[in-house]
């Protein structure tokens, strides 16, 4: 059942891009030549999986383009696993176009961040890279905290639908480690976008 609700999940992100690639063909875009420099603040929703469970994510996070292909982001990304088991990832990335225009890019992204697991010490469903660890808390405990570090990479692409607004489909494969062990959370998320971009003079789109 988990699984079939994560492929739920991946085919109405793709439907969601579907939506995004017309709306972009129909909508005024900005081009290339008028940007120099900007920030970004976005919202985001999805779901994650691992070896043996689905749950749901959601967060936000803030951007900076440094150039029209290559940004760097902090984002916080919070998981509902469901049985009292949580997660709370915060990581600083950075995304590189690598084909098409600012306005339909496919891009790549990679980086580091933390990873906070909380699980409720009766009944909570506690993968094995954390099981692990639970003799060396006292019995007393009813709920274990795991914070470890991580790395991220992944890809999607930013579609714009207006010069300020964007749609951003992604899949994110998050590699959590400690003590020469790993556990690997896949991600995948559809993020509103809203560029605020540095320009002498704004021109009119027509």
């Amino acid at each position: 059942m988990q699984r079939k609700r994560w492929w739920i999940g991946c085919l109405a992100a793709v439907g969601v891009l579907a939506i995004v690639v017309t709306a972009a063909a129909q909508t005024p875009r900005p081009t290339t030549m008028s940007f120099r420099k900007g920030s970004t603040v976005n919202l985001f929703t999805g779901a994650a999986a691992d070896t043996s469970r689905t749950g749901l994510i959601g967060g936000g996070a803030v951007g900076w383009e440094l150039t029209p292909r290559f940004a760097v982001e902090g984002s916080g990304e919070w998981t509902e696993w469901g049985t009292g088991s949580r997660g709370f990832a915060a990581a600083l990335t950075a995304m590189t176009g690598i084909a098409g225009s600012r306005t339909f890019m496919p891009f790549v992204t990679g980086g580091v961040g933390l990873y906070r697991a909380s699980f409720g010490r009766l009944g909570a469903d506690m993968p094995g890279f954390y099981g692990r660890r639970m003799t060396d808390m006292p019995p007393v405990v009813r709920t274990a905290v795991f914070t470890d570090p991580s790395v991220v990479f992944g890809g999607g692409v930013n579609a714009f639908v207006n010069r300020h607004w964007a749609v951003r489909p992604d899949i994110r494969e998050m590699l959590v480690f400690r003590d020469s062990r790993s556990r690997l959370v896949t991600t995948i998320a559809v993020h509103v976008a809203y560029h605020f971009e540095d320009h002498p003079i704004t021109p009119r789109v027509r």
